[in-house]
């Protein structure tokens, strides 16, 4: 247990980081929560979680004073306590979304008490032109934003696994059951919002064959993204051979 917990520790690093290694989204729940499956010996139950919570977070990004709730610490704790007890994804939901706000308090707290010092140390070692310091200012806020977060995580994971089944099972049914027919619903929305921002009168049929070939035909995801593979070289290749065919037809008339 107190292996796993260092690990999960350097794993919520790591999503803390994110910005350090230039928002490259190793922070988001699907990878967090693949990490912790591959720590707890359950990749399959960690992806499968990461991409429910990914659904429930989507579009979530933290842009200008708006922060919303963590999702790393959410994902974290929301995929090892469904790994270590067993239970479904709705399960994570239901924890991962107090969690994530109960850590962002805290982090906000971070940020309006010990980075503004940071900062104003920052401008006075700039006022000297002592550039090195300035660096080292900014190095200490990473750290100081990293390493309470991700220690909180790990604790949580080390101490508060049976508190929190003593939460999970202090929380109404009815609650547990509309979060679960929210779990289903959710994926929906997030296909609609995507695909409001994909379709357009040229795709738009593409989207449809797909539909008809997993509804009518039976075909898997994996079926139908091979034919849509064939597709995509098919309408290539012809493209490529009309603008040839094009740029000889100028050549001539030239």
């Amino acid at each position: 247990m107190l292996v796993q917990s260092i690990f999960i520790f350097f794993i919520a690093a790591l999503g803390y980081l994110n910005s350090f290694f230039g928002s490259s989204n190793l922070g988001r729940p699907l990878i967090m929560s693949t990490l912790v499956g591959l720590v707890l010996g359950d990749i399959r139950t960690g992806v499968m979680v990461g991409a429910t919570l990914e659904l429930v977070w989507l579009g979530v990004f933290p842009i200008g004073a708006s922060n919303p709730p963590d999702y790393v610490s959410g994902s974290v704790i929301g995929a090892a306590y469904v790994i270590t007890t067993g239970t479904d994804a709705a399960s994570a939901c239901v924890l991962a979304i107090p969690v994530a706000t109960l850590v962002q308090l805290f982090w906000d707290f971070l940020m309006m008490s010990a980075i503004p010092l940071l900062a104003a140390r920052a401008d006075h070692y700039a006022e000297e032109g002592n550039a090195k310091k300035v660096d080292w200012m900014h190095y200490w806020a990473i750290i100081i934003q990293t390493v309470p977060l991700a220690l909180i995580v790990s604790c949580g994971y080390y101490f508060g696994m049976p508190v929190i089944e003593q939460v999970i099972q202090a929380i109404p049914a009815w609650i547990t059951d509309g979060i679960a027919y929210a779990t289903g619903i959710i994926p929906a929305i997030g296909l609609a919002m995507i695909a409001r921002m994909l379709i357009n009168k040229k795709v738009a049929c593409f989207l449809f064959f797909g539909f008809l070939l997993a509804a009518y035909f039976n075909l898997s995801i994996i079926g139908i993204a091979c034919i849509a593979c064939v597709m995509v070289a098919i309408l290539m290749l012809n493209q490529n051979q009309t603008v040839r065919e094009e740029a000889v037809d100028d050549d001539n008339e030239f």
